[in-house]
């Protein structure tokens, strides 16, 4: 697999990336106002006005979310956007508490494409990374990755892909806790291959440029922090194939953003 190759792979990921963000819409259930009353607001924000108020006792139907705001509909046909934590406060009609998950970490845990770009350390040379994910599921996924890392020697470049898993997607550590407890930690792990090119910057001799393969392992965690947006750190350690006698190793270190769809 080219360098060339895997550019193409990646913009064709990340042209698919940006087409598929759309909001998808989500039926829920009938519940019962048990507050005094529920403000209404013209749309999904606390910019819009309110312009009517459900009071207590009166049933209304959820019909989809956005962000941290859900579109209901009385039994009056009026329709507008109440806040989650207004939502929390109803009950279903058969008096049970109704359970409002957070809308944006349910996208998270069932997100497709993933894009991001991370800086950190090559074999003491400083790296930047960028790359695009498709996950099959919350725990499987496979990675295409560019990075291009400058040293005081060299230049190297680098085209990669791999498997991860995420065993624990929405590990919750600090749930007991009562400022941290929506903090989101997914460990994860994987194997993958690649080429790698070395570009030396010797100028006293004739040195020649390297093209090898190479085999890799990583792992790392990512950080669920809003909306769209994850920070991640991984590690991983490199085993170049080089067509000398013996091959030689190699660890990174990065930290970036990354964005979901």
């Amino acid at each position: 697999m080219t360098l060339k190759t895997i550019r193409n792979l990646w913009f064709t990921l990340f042209c698919l990336l940006i087409g598929s963000s759309q909001l998808v819409a989500e039926e829920f259930a009938r519940v019962k106002v048990m507050d005094a009353f529920i403000e209404m607001h013209t749309g999904p924000g606390r910019g819009f006005p309110i312009f009517f108020v459900a009071e207590q006792g009166e049933e209304i139907e959820i019909l989809k979310s956005k962000t941290s705001w859900y579109k209901v509909r009385l039994k009056s046909h009026k329709m507008g956007w109440v806040p989650r934590e207004q939502l929390a406060k109803t009950l279903q009609l058969d008096g049970q508490k109704i359970v409002i998950k957070d809308a944006d970490f349910n996208e998270y845990l069932n997100k497709k494409w993933e894009f991001g770009a991370l800086t950190g350390e090559f074999e003491g040379a400083s790296l930047i990374s960028i790359y695009a994910g498709y996950h099959f599921t919350e725990n499987l996924s496979t990675e295409v990755t560019i990075s291009q890392a400058l040293g005081n020697f060299s230049e190297i470049r680098m085209a990669t892909t791999n498997i991860v898993n995420e065993p624990f997607p929405d590990l919750k550590p600090f749930s007991w806790l009562p400022y941290v407890d929506k903090f989101t930690l997914s460990p994860f792990f994987g194997i993958g291959t690649g080429v790698i090119q070395t570009l030396p910057r010797a100028t006293l001799v004739n040195a020649q440029d390297r093209n090898d393969n190479l085999l890799f392992v990583t792992t790392g965690a990512k950080f669920y922090l809003t909306r769209r947006f994850l920070l991640r750190m991984e590690y991983r350690h490199f085993v170049v194939l080089t067509d000398r006698n013996q091959n030689e190793d190699a660890d990174e270190w990065k930290l970036g953003f990354s964005i979901f769809f």
